[in-house]
């Protein structure tokens, strides 16, 4: 294919287009002569030509008897070979004209010659005519089908090789294209370092150049996202671990001025003081919890071990924190079995803290916890369900202990939901089953 500086595709295309035609022009001109001489030889060499020319000679033979034709009855012979659409008709005695459908005014009493029969005597066959034996050759055309299936033959090739270089030609656009359409694919996925080959400057070319640009682009725009993150998770941490010190001694401090002033008309607001400093501890601990899930981006669960002894400890310290704050506990369906799963120890701590911390602000002392365990065959499902307190003031939390259940979750290959339905709410835990 020529090759033009910044062409664009479409001129590309005609030129592949323009190419094949051309390779299929020259073959078609070379199988043209080289099968017409091959034809011509077969035609003259073999003997083609005088059987398909017999059946003729054997219909002549019979319209001279019966009409008792002489070899020089030019009208009688003419009417027949018209009559049979014969394109030459020849009838000849000694190497003499006596006959031509060509010539019919042919010389009686002094017969031709005719350039014809030095081409024809081969073909010559003898008819019996009324004044004697002579020489008959007849032409019907006889390699006319043989003639155009060649034609239709070597055009259908010369079509074909014409189509078959310009398939081939646009087989390298198209497996380019293919090659950017599996790029395209690899950075919608998200893996921004894919190969994007860059070749040529036609529309195809300015794509890729696009597309690497593009990939470029969200490569920076990722690295600044997690700079930016890790800057802001930096801050976040480094503040909620500021506040840790001086809430605990306003805490400690609160504590103190409970214990000595239990009488003290002020005891009222020292309790709500020491009530919102609780809270918000508990805020500053899940916002570090919060962000320091965030920054771990991969954690080494502990070995497999079966549910009793990776879940049972910190179920039973959820049960004794529970009823210590003066809940009732109902325990479902615990049977442990010889299922294996995989934890992290620390995130299933802080998992049990932020469901006491829920149900402490959250569940109504009058119902009690239930406590369940249902087990199917691909995970361990431990459902921690309760009745909304809707006799106490609701204050909307922030959210960030469920996403740290969710987030901590997940980083375990587990799953966390939320069953918010009316008063009933459930937190469901899905541990999927440990298989060697």
């Amino acid at each position: 294919m020529v090759k033009v500086k910044n062409a664009n595709l479409t001129v590309k295309m005609l030129l592949l287009l323009l190419k094949g035609i051309l390779i299929g022009s020259i073959v078609f001109i070379l199988l043209y002569f080289g099968g017409s001489h091959v034809l011509m030889n077969y035609y003259y060499e073999s003997d083609y030509i005088y059987k398909a020319e017999t059946p003729y000679v054997e219909r002549l033979q019979k319209y001279v008897t019966e009409n008792h034709v002489a070899a020089t009855d030019s009208e009688k012979l003419k009417k027949w070979s018209n009559k049979q659409k014969i394109s030459y008709f020849s009838v000849s005695r000694e190497r003499k004209i006596l006959f031509d459908n060509f010539y019919v005014e042919a010389n009686l009493l002094k017969p031709v010659e005719n350039d014809m029969l030095h081409y024809t005597w081969y073909f010559l066959q003898n008819v019996k005519f009324e004044d004697g034996d002579a020489d008959v050759y007849i032409y019907a055309d006889y390699e006319v089908k043989i003639k155009l299936f060649f034609i239709f033959t070597i055009t259908a090739i010369s079509f074909g090789i014409c189509f078959a270089v310009f398939i081939l030609g646009i087989r390298k656009e198209v497996k380019y294209i293919q090659k950017l359409s599996e790029s395209i694919r690899q950075i919608e996925g998200g893996y921004w370092d894919a190969d994007i080959e860059m070749r040529g400057n036609d529309e195809l070319g300015n794509l890729a150049y696009g597309l690497d640009q593009m990939r470029k682009t969200l490569i920076k725009k990722e690295e600044n996202e997690k700079k930016m993150n890790k800057n802001q998770n930096k801050l976040v941490l480094s503040m909620a671990h500021d506040l840790r010190t001086p809430l605990t001694s306003l805490i400690t401090f609160l504590e103190i001025e409970i214990k000595k002033s239990a009488n003290n008309e002020n005891q009222e607001y020292i309790q709500k003081s020491y009530q919102k400093a609780n809270q918000i501890r508990e805020l500053t601990d899940q916002l570090f919890d919060f962000f320091l899930i965030q920054k771990q981006e991969k954690i080494e669960l502990d070995p497999p071990a079966n549910v009793e002894y990776a879940l049972g400890e910190y179920l039973s310290e959820f049960c004794a924190f529970v009823e210590a704050e003066g809940y009732q506990v109902i325990v479902k369906n615990m049977e442990w079995g010889e299922a294996k799963v995989q934890v992290y120890h620390r995130y299933i701590g802080r998992i049990m803290d932020n469901l006491v911390s829920n149900i402490k602000k959250y569940a109504d002392k009058e119902y009690p916890i239930i406590l369940e365990m249902e087990n199917n065959e691909n995970t361990i499902q431990i459902v921690f369900e309760n009745q909304k307190n809707t006799k106490k003031e609701y204050v909307k939390g922030t959210g960030i202990g469920i996403q740290n259940i969710k987030n901590m979750m997940e980083q375990m290959k587990g799953e966390s939901e939320i069953i918010n339905n009316g008063n009933r709410y459930a937190i469901v835990l899905s541990f999927p089953i440990y298989r060697e």
